[in-house]
């Protein structure tokens, strides 16, 4: 397990104060610039992280960022001072804005039972929106547009200061339209819950896609609810793509009023098509002050500063009383500093078809004896031939009504068999795309840089990540186990839900087939590499429940039992276990027991009338045989 590194106290020019965060790309600290007569200047330091120094491609997304942020000098945004190097350390120096994040903030709120005023929602916003249409029409020194996209504009990358001040940061993951290394298509990057449907789809990005995201920003400081959330990350951009957005007004509080000019430009912000957004971020913000002066709201940092100064009292009492008496920053005074590490999520968007192939075992078939009749022709008496034209009717009678039995049984037969093999290809069907979706699933989790800069670090900050990120929501009757390699052993670190049952480690691109409460479960692995290199430092398990209700429905209708063999005991679908016929499930590549299948007893449909009859005609003509017989030993005799 590599621990946490920690600089020199001297790094180059600075005094190094504390550590702050450890991302999947670099490290952040405190420090104090010192220069003459007694100079000194809090500041924030970004460094690579030693375990990625000689990584080409981290080294030039991290100078990416650092010389983007350098040419952005707005107040609104966190000015970068200087990019150096130090012993072969790439790192850049920021302005220390001291305060909380906009995530915090209306946390805070929320903890103390309190609304953000309008005012102060609608100043903050505005804010942002003058920080991200200055990064829109940057240009660079030949007076082309660098047509820049944050692509991030989540809660945790707004910065509000204590004296009232708003700064938009981390454009890590910010997109350069004359970039020469562009995104590759079909990867999504930035958090989940903050993205515009374009970004889910990976289709293409502008500046209306920074739009959305404000809207969102917008509807949750001023109703302090989440927007879009789910119990899966698929699920969450399923409804970003497709569900209508819920008006603020009905997320506020009973009695409460929502100020109508203020949900059009919330709703028009978050328009799922770009088209009908804003065009820019400014015509935003131009709206957002109309409405604060028709309002009469005084919108100023003054009405923030005193915001901050009532939800973080604490905070800013410790910060004066250090200041007044000089004493050096401690760890309580270092929960925020500016800038975090970008959070970054790779979704690859592969469209799936599942192939379906099922192998049957033929059920048993009843056979009827087969028989023939020969007459011969002589003279005999009118009585004889009487008996003898009775005899031949009836055995063609008879053979007739066999035939037609056999045929009708048959045809039962195949009809409920091939009821049961298309309740089969519903099963198997969900199988396939259950597997599917986990393994698809497991390998975005694995693959997210945050996971693999945290999974060499202990279960707290593992915790601490899944509860404050939200990056390990399961979707219902799933599990997620994530396991640490020690000494060539693979340990539990972390279970979601903590009272899942427990799994086991599983191969990456194995799948294991369980029974687990009576119902039909997959389990999938995935490694999990440290950052920046090859080597597997652990695994994520995912488990999910296979949905066989609509398997179910259809056996309720086909079967008097049913249910699935071949995992110990069997898995009940329909009446119960048991039953005469069994038809072979075959498995996805790579998936464990083999030997999955469906057993059941099916119904047969009932014998059409006419069956009755024919064998009531057969049993009068077997009648007739017998008198004939017993005519042709009379006259022998």
């Amino acid at each position: 397990m590599t621990a946490v590194s920690s600089l020199p106290p001297r790094f180059g020019k600075y005094t190094i104060l504390g550590h702050l965060a450890t991302g999947g790309m670099a490290e952040v600290y405190l420090a104090r610039a010192e220069g003459i007569e007694g100079f000194e200047k809090i500041v924030v330091i970004k460094r690579i992280r030693p375990d990625l120094i000689g990584d080409r491609s981290t080294t030039k997304m991290f100078l990416h960022e650092a010389r983007l942020a350098a040419t952005l000098e707005h107040p609104n945004i966190a000015h970068v001072h200087e990019i150096d190097t130090v012993q072969g350390s790439y790192f850049f120096v920021m302005e220390y804005v001291h305060g909380a994040d906009l995530r915090q903030l209306m946390e805070a709120a929320h903890r103390k039972g309190r609304t953000i005023p309008l005012a102060e929602a609608v100043n903050i916003i505005a804010h942002v929106c003058a920080a991200l249409h200055y990064a829109h029409e940057k240009r660079d020194n030949d007076d082309r547009p660098l047509g820049i996209i944050h692509r991030d504009v989540s809660p945790s990358n707004v910065l509000i200061s204590h004296d009232g001040a708003v700064k938009v940061c981390d454009f890590g993951v910010a997109k350069v339209s004359n970039r020469q290394s562009e995104t590759q298509r079909g990867v999504v990057k930035g958090k989940f819950s903050y993205m515009a449907p374009e970004q889910c789809t990976a289709g293409p990005l502008d500046r209306r896609t920074d739009v959305f995201v404000i809207g969102i920003l917008l509807y949750e400081i001023t109703t302090l609810t989440r927007l879009f959330e789910a119990n899966a990350d698929f699920e969450l951009m399923r409804k970003i793509v497709q569900d209508p957005i819920v008006p603020p007004s009905a997320r506020v509080g009973i009695g409460a009023e929502y100020p109508p000019e203020l949900e059009r430009i919330v709703m028009k912000a978050l328009s799922h098509q770009p088209g009908d957004r804003y065009p820019t971020a400014q015509a935003m913000q131009l709206d957002l002050e109309a409405f604060a002066r028709e309002r009469k709201m005084a919108t100023s940092s003054v009405g923030l500063a005193r915001l901050m100064g009532e939800l973080f009292e604490k905070r800013v009492r410790a910060w004066q009383k250090a200041d007044r008496e000089g004493i050096p920053l401690g760890d309580h005074l270092l929960e925020r500093a500016g800038l975090p590490d970008s959070d970054e999520s790779y979704v690859p968007l592969i469209p799936t078809e599942p192939s379906l192939e099922l192998e049957t075992i033929p059920g048993h078939t009843a056979h009827a004896p087969a028989g023939s009749l020969a007459t011969g022709a002589r003279k005999t008496t009118g009585r004889a031939v009487g008996w003898l034209v009775g005899a031949v009717v009836a055995a063609l009678v008879a053979g007739g009504a066999l035939a037609g039995s056999r045929w009708t049984t048959q045809a039962r037969e195949r009809a409920a068999g091939d009821a049961l093999r298309a309740d089969a290809d519903k099963i198997a069907g969900s199988i396939d795309a259950e597997v599917r979706a986990a393994h698809l699933r497991a390998e975005a989790l694995a693959s997210t840089p945050m996971l693999r800069a945290a999974i060499e670090t202990d279960a707290a900050t593992l915790e601490d990540m899944a509860r404050s990120e939200k990056m390990f929501t399961p979707a219902a009757r799933e599990v997620v186990e994530i396991f640490q390699q020690r000494d060539r052993q693979l340990i539990s670190i972390l279970r979601v839900p903590p009272s899942g049952r427990p799994l086991r480690p599983v191969e990456h691109g194995q799948t294991r087939l369980e029974r687990v409460d009576g119902q039909l479960a997959v389990a999938v692995g995935a490694p999990i590499a440290a950052y920046g290199a090859s080597n597997v430092v652990g695994q994520l398990v995912l488990s999910a429940v296979v949905d066989l209700a609509p398997s179910r429905r259809a056996l309720e209708q086909h079967a008097a039992r049913a249910s699935i063999g071949g995992l110990g005991d069997p898995i009940a679908i329909a009446g119960g276990p048991g039953g005469a016929q069994r038809v072979s499930i075959p498995l996805p590549a790579g998936a464990e027991p083999a030997g999955l299948a469906l057993v059941a007893s099916p119904r047969l449909a009932p014998a059409p009338g006419w069956i009755s009859a024919v064998e009531i005609a057969g049993g009068a003509a077997a009648i007739a045989m017998v008198g004939l017989f017993a005519l042709r030993v009379r006259r022998r005799r």
